[in-house]
């Protein structure tokens, strides 16, 4: 028996041709909501 083909985790993405930029996206979302949860609290 064969195994069966490996599935890159890349192509469960939206957009698998541009991991790159939603991972970058990602990043930048949660680092603006942290940004905005530190501003309201008056920690910033």
């Amino acid at each position: 028996m064969t195994p069966p083909p490996k599935k890159s985790w890349l192509d469960d993405l939206p957009f698998p041709k541009h991991w790159l930029a939603y991972l970058a996206l990602k990043i930048i979302v949660l680092a603006l909501a942290i940004y905005l949860v530190l501003r309201f609290n008056g920690l910033l």
